[in-house]
């Protein structure tokens, strides 16, 4: 049987990270241990602790085998009130209680990991994600090949067109640039289908791996956070 499509990205989370060296595994894991509270949870880049980088920071707990303390995730989970959260972040809220009950339970064999993820919240987020941008965006086209059983091949190949000859995708047609979001979740939604990309996407990844540990949103950043780290390692995971 297929995985489900959560299990199916935290799966590629970690092939991603069990690809990696020790010592680039420890960078990695360093890098996101500075990026997390002593609440357990995790900050934006403007230094505040938030929700959303803290579902990010916990996948990646999970995939890195990260410690985290079951009390301070139940804190931080109590200190969310859903009544303040706009529908996407209402997502992101679920999202998080269900890493908390899955980082909670002792590692589980893929086929175990099905009792404990629930498909619905990141479809929702997948939806949420497509509607931000416009139809021909990366990020968009990625989230419908994603959510869909059966590979669209015109949807599938208006995608392919978006890789540069760098390996990165770009986000839009006419962008100047590819850039680290688009690529990972492109090169994820092509994977679910067992498409190939039509460049090897190795050297953008490696182009845009600090030596902190962190992976840059474009080459004309200066600075990571967690949810690069994320996409970086899904980039990885999804390369076949």
């Amino acid at each position: 049987m297929k995985p489900s499509l959560s299990v199916s990205l935290l799966q590629t989370l970690q092939k991603g990270a069990n690809q990696l060296s020790d010592e680039a595994r420890h960078r990695v894991g360093d890098f996101v241990e500075s990026q997390r509270t002593d609440g357990e949870a995790f900050i934006s880049r403007g230094g505040k602790t938030d929700l959303y980088y803290t579902m990010f920071g916990w996948m990646l707990c999970y995939a890195l085998k990260l410690p985290t303390s079951r009390k301070g995730r139940e804190a931080f989970l109590a200190s969310i009130d859903p009544g303040d959260l706009d529908d996407l972040h209402q997502t992101v809220l679920t999202i998080c209680q269900m890493l908390h009950r899955l980082l909670a339970a002792p590692r589980f064999t893929p086929i175990g990991l099905l009792q404990w993820i629930d498909d619905a919240p990141l479809q929702r987020f997948l939806t949420a994600y497509e509607q931000q941008g416009s139809g021909e965006a990366t990020n968009a086209m990625a989230s419908r090949l994603a959510l869909s059983t059966a590979a669209d091949v015109s949807e599938a190949d208006l995608l392919l067109h978006m890789q540069h000859e760098t390996g990165g995708f770009l986000a839009h047609e006419h962008s100047l640039m590819p850039d680290m979001l688009s690529t990972a979740v492109a090169l994820f939604a092509l994977r679910q289908h067992a498409i190939r990309p039509r460049f090897d996407a190795r050297p953008f990844i490696e182009a845009h791996w600090t030596d902190e540990g962190g992976f840059l949103p474009t080459l004309l950043d200066e600075h990571s956070d967690t949810e690069y780290v994320f996409y970086g390692l899904l980039a990885i995971g999804s390369l076949t």
